[in-house]
């Protein structure tokens, strides 16, 4: 006689233990590249069977959880107010925001992804309305005009994965990383007044702190 069937998954457990996979991933992979799939499953509170039924190997795996960062960070980017301020403003908000999402899923960026042709494509999609921040600050005076959009965003893209990969040797917060990050680009981009601006303000702050 022929073995019987097992009974079908309900689509919306199959959904469900995805999306909880995927979290697991992401945070055990975070904390440890190296980590087994075992782990994951374990993780996940889900056995190991059930993660090889949804990612068959690492590999899978991995690009499983690439594609859920470009769409998680293309959310943290609408959540930014991207309208909402001048260009230097926003762009402090995105660097904190990104910060943030690329330690989540600093797997993807410790696996060097960033190299890989389809994947910069993917991202330069993701980061498209933040070069329209880039053109509205220039054309505002806020930032200078002889430096391309698409080179700004990339500059900003390539401090943002430094910092996500050197974290373990960093003894800095979230929110220092992403202050240095942002000082560090707009001592590069901003316009000379925006700059000085900048300048005054830290001295001040240094002052009253003294």
């Amino acid at each position: 006689m022929p073995s019987p069937k097992q009974p079908a998954v309900p689509r919306i457990d199959v959904e469900r233990h995805q999306r909880a996979l995927l979290a697991a991933a992401a945070d055990v992979l975070a904390r440890d590249p190296d980590s087994s799939m075992a782990d994951v499953a374990q993780a996940a509170n889900l056995t190991r069977a059930t993660l090889y039924r949804h990612f068959s190997t690492r590999q899978t795996l991995l690009k499983a959880i690439q594609a859920e960062a470009l769409t998680r960070a293309s959310e943290t980017l609408f959540a930014c107010r991207l309208d909402d301020g001048n260009a230097l403003e926003v762009l402090r908000r995105v660097i904190g925001a990104l910060g943030k999402h690329g330690m989540r899923f600093r797997i993807i960026l410790m696996k060097a992804s960033d190299a890989s042709p389809r994947f910069l494509t993917q991202r330069d999609q993701v980061l498209a309305p933040v070069v329209d921040v880039v053109k509205r600050g220039q054309l505002e005076g806020d930032i200078r005009s002889d430096l391309s959009p698409e080179w700004i965003v990339t500059a900003m893209a390539s401090l943002l994965i430094a910092a996500v990969r050197a974290a373990p040797t960093t003894k800095h917060s979230d929110a220092d990383v992403s202050d240095l990050i942002f000082r560090t680009l707009v001592g590069g981009i901003a316009t000379d007044n925006k700059t000085t601006d900048n300048k005054t303000t830290d001295n001040k702050n240094s002052q009253a702190q003294n």
